[in-house]
């Protein structure tokens, strides 16, 4: 634990600030505090911490066999997520659609439908399904012994119970409202990876890329199958499967490819080239005589096992070179990127890998020649902007973003997963190319270089591992969801497609996302995708009873098995919005809240060509009917208003929103904005805040670390700050930290405490980011020096240039209001009279 010094800090002449006494600072007796686990943005001086959750959540019996049902046990929301992977934002909520329209903002819940769970039940065989609705058997049902019938709380109808030896089915235990089956069906082929590298980059990022590409094939099981394109101005497809030589096919890059000119290119029949690719596991079984006479086939030459062309592939990778085709000065070099992924959709459909497969772009520049291309080679050509994108002024937009939404739906249609790993100081087409990334589930990184420390540590963890030691991928997976007859959907934000199911759950207005349907597609999870669902009613149930919910996750394992994750929730009913019933009743989770309204912002701005005006205004009048709804104020009188702790926290929430880079375009590039945009739309609660609102801690001699708030005030000359603001991880040095450092007083043996407290912020962000994907950009700076803008721009500016005084703190060069303006407004509309 840090202690006071004994005495004042004292600059000595000559030698600029130094940390103690002519003698030095003597040794902490205690030594550094423990490395600090990540505060979720916790803010001090609040009314409630940051990460308190509401201290009860469940308060329902699901049904069992025995008449005397046991107390089901009561969670806490933290504890509620962890075992269901599900967070609400209202923890009640009315039924009927008058109450529902005073509650403000949307009834809604993140979900993350492969959730680790340590008790979760495994069950082979399939589930057993209400013959009305098509939900299945759950511990909510009420079961009548008597006559073997358990009725569906859905539906509310009867259905036979078939009797199992006696024994109470494990669907009806209280505690497996999740609970997993391994179906019956046959082995599904092992994973495919298509590699397609772009050659036209600098050869000292090709060589850094290629031993990224080599290292990561230890980390792919050797029966995985891999593929491999490059491309530049023309696109280069690998024969990996013929180990005598390197032998390779090239097509032009102008054109978009079809599978009918693809196999009559590479010399083969389509039905020959659909083999049943291996059976996840068994990559060597012997193959029928009528496939051991199709060698031509596509996948015994394109898409092979990595256990069988291992050694093709890393002397292919090791031998690549920059691609030949001449450059000038003036000019950027030609680049197809857009023909090179159409290329190897179209080799994984010869292969018949219509499942399991993933396409791993990884590109380093504009795409520039044929489908796809967003700019001339004409280097005077700047790429497009966010206000040439919104005023129909970027010649290439529309065209290669028709191309890529085409694309995408081939994708979707096959399973097949697009990937993009983008290397380059400039842009290189992702907001193009983000339907087909988002819509497929897959994954996008965008880094200024592949020599950055973010791209080699995040790549390794694209391919990370689960518990059990199979690769953390799902694939080809659906999410279902049924719901009570009193609630609807109102649709899905989150890296998925619409099947377009009707059903009796799906409201038929107000869609928000991905509406209109019940089920919606995703070629790939892991266990930390999150989607976030939308609800409306429609009932008028009575207070104390409860609307029902279940998610029926279908996915194929990594191991290559067909398994049905089925999450199953209750959710109580409470007879009117009245304030009474929610204010300072553990029924308002604000920090879920602020994600949700977050994705449907951003879901605004996606819409509306990055208009900004109509998500602000959104969010403006959703914060002041709250606040006037569930605050206690005198008509007209600003500071008589008082909002709970339940409450308190949410307009902060909405203020850091409103400045944050996935609204404001003013300073990121379109493709920076679409990558922050994908990955805010796939993270949960705890990563996704602290997106919203950054984490800020403090270490200084005059105490321990503490957080403290994101505020201009908090930047002082005598502590370190550290910022986590999910994509950045900032340390920022006061000026006398800076000035002793510059002296190298912590090189000094009697400063032993000093060089410990310039350690423990770095081993502290080191701790936050550990399994984080992507992994952050570190950055190091010192008070008022360039690289200070990355704190700066995110803090809440309470001292600016025009500000009189000081109070100690940094003062902002910026115009933006402060937190403190922001609440006076706000405090000021909400109290005012209704006329």
């Amino acid at each position: 634990m840090y202690q006071q010094p004994m005495q004042g800090m004292q600059p000595m002449q000559g030698q600029g600030m130094q940390p103690g006494m002519q003698q030095g600072m003597q040794p902490m007796q205690q030594g550094m505090q423990q490395p600090m686990q990540p505060m979720g943005g916790m803010q001090p001086n609040m009314q409630q911490n940051f990460q308190q959750q509401p201290q009860q959540y469940m308060n329902n019996q699901p049904q069992q066999m025995q008449p005397q049902q046991p107390q089901q046990p009561q969670f806490n929301l933290q504890e509620y997520h962890e075992a269901q992977g599900i967070r609400w934002d209202w923890l009640r909520y009315p039924s009927t659609k008058e109450a529902a329209a005073q509650m403000v903002i949307p009834f809604g819940c993140l979900f993350n439908p492969l959730k680790p769970m340590s008790n979760l039940a495994v069950v082979n065989g399939s589930p057993v399904l209400c013959k009305n609705c098509s939900a299945a058997l759950n511990p909510y049902c009420k079961v009548d012994t008597g006559s073997s019938l358990w009725i569906c709380p859905f539906c509310l109808n009867r259905n036979q119970l078939m009797a199992q030896g006696g024994q109470c089915p494990q669907e009806l235990n209280t505690q497996n409202t999740t609970i997993e089956y391994q179906l019956d069906r046959p082995p599904a082929p092992s994973p495919a990876f298509f590699y397609v590298i772009d050659t036209c980059i600098p050869p000292e990022e090709l060589d850094v890329l290629k031993d990224s590409l080599i290292q990561s094939l230890s980390l792919i099981p050797d029966n995985a199958s891999i593929g491999l394109i490059t491309y530049g101005t023309n696109v280069t497809l690998w024969e990996v499967g013929f180990s005598e030589l390197h032998k390779c096919f090239i097509f032009n890059g102008d054109s978009e490819f079809d599978q009918q000119t693809t196999a009559d290119s590479l010399g083969i029949a389509k039905q020959a080239a659909a083999q049943p690719p291996p059976a996840f596991g068994n990559p060597n079984q012997p193959q029928p005589p009528q496939q051991q006479q199709q060698s031509g086939g596509c996948s015994s030459r394109f898409i092979v096992p990595l256990s069988d062309c291992e050694l093709t592939i890393n002397s292919i990778l090791e031998e690549l070179t920059v691609d030949p085709w001449p450059v000038k000065s003036d000019t950027r070099p030609l680049r197809c990127t857009g023909a090179a992924l159409s290329l190897a959709v179209n080799v994984l459909q010869l292969a018949g890998r219509k499942a399991c497969s993933r396409v791993l772009m990884f590109v380093g520049g504009a795409a520039t020649k044929g489908p796809g291309a967003i700019v001339s080679t004409d280097l005077n050509e700047n790429l497009r902007t966010h206000n040439e994108i919104t005023r129909d002024q970027a010649p290439f937009y529309a065209k290669s973003e028709a191309f890529y939404k085409s694309l995408s739906e081939t994708l979707v249609q096959d399973g097949i997963v697009c990937d993009v790993f983008a290397g380059c100081l400039d842009q290189v087409g992702l907001t193009e190319m983000r339907t087909a990334i988002n819509s497929t589930g897959g994954t996008a990184l965008l880094v200024d270089t592949f020599k950055s420390q973010v791209f080699k540590s995040s790549f390794p963890r694209f391919f990370a591992s689960t518990a059990d030691g199979n690769l953390d991928m799902a694939f080809n997976a659906t999410i279902e969801l049924q719901t009570s007859r009193d609630t609807k959907i109102r649709g899905v934000i989150g890296p998925c497609s619409s099947l377009n199911k009707p059903s009796s759950c799906v409201a038929p207005e107000e869609e928000i996302g991905m509406g209109k349907t019940c089920a919606w597609q995703a070629n790939t999870l892991n266990t930390h995708t999150t989607y976030a669902f939308y609800f409306d009613v429609a009932g008028s149930g009575q207070d104390g009873t409860e609307r029902y919910f279940q998610w029926m996750t279908s996915y194929t394992h990594t191991n290559g098995t067909r398994r049905l994750r089925i999450t199953t929730v209750s959710h109580p009913i409470i007879a009117s919005a009245d304030s009474q019933l929610l204010v300072n009743q553990n029924a308002f989770d604000q920090d879920c809240a602020a994600v949700l309204v977050a994705r449907i912002a951003v879901d605004m701005m996606e819409n509306n060509v990055n208009n900004i005006k109509e998500p602000m205004r959104w969010i403006d009048r959703a914060t002041i009917k709250l606040v006037g709804k569930f605050g206690t104020f005198t008509p007209d009188q600003p500071d008589s208003l008082k909002l709970s702790p339940d409450f308190a926290l949410f307009p902060v929430f909405m203020f850091h929103l409103r400045r944050s880079e996935f609204l404001q375009v003013f300073n990121s590039s379109p493709d920076e904005t679409s990558f922050f945009r994908s990955v805010m739309n796939r993270e949960g609660t705890e990563n996704a805040i602290i997106m919203v609102q950054p984490t800020l801690h403090s270490y200084s001699f005059e105490g321990p670390p503490s957080a403290v708030l994101l505020d201009s005030d908090s930047v002082r000359a005598g502590c370190i700050l550290l910022m986590d603001t999910f994509f950045d991880v900032v340390i920022h040095r006061g000026s006398n930290i800076a000035a002793w450092v510059k002296e190298n007083y912590h090189e000094r043996p009697e400063h032993e405490s000093f060089r410990q407290l310039l350690a423990a912020p770095l081993s502290d962000a080191q701790t936050l980011v550990a399994d984080r994907f992507p992994t952050p950009r570190f950055t190091h700076c010192d008070q008022n020096t360039s690289q200070a803008r990355y704190l700066y721009n995110r803090i809440n500016p309470s001292q600016t240039y025009t500000s009189e005084g000081n109070t100690g703190g940094e003062k902002i060069n910026t115009d933006d209001a402060s937190l403190s303006t922001f609440m006076n407004h706000l405090k000021k509309v909400a109290t005012a009279s209704k006329a």
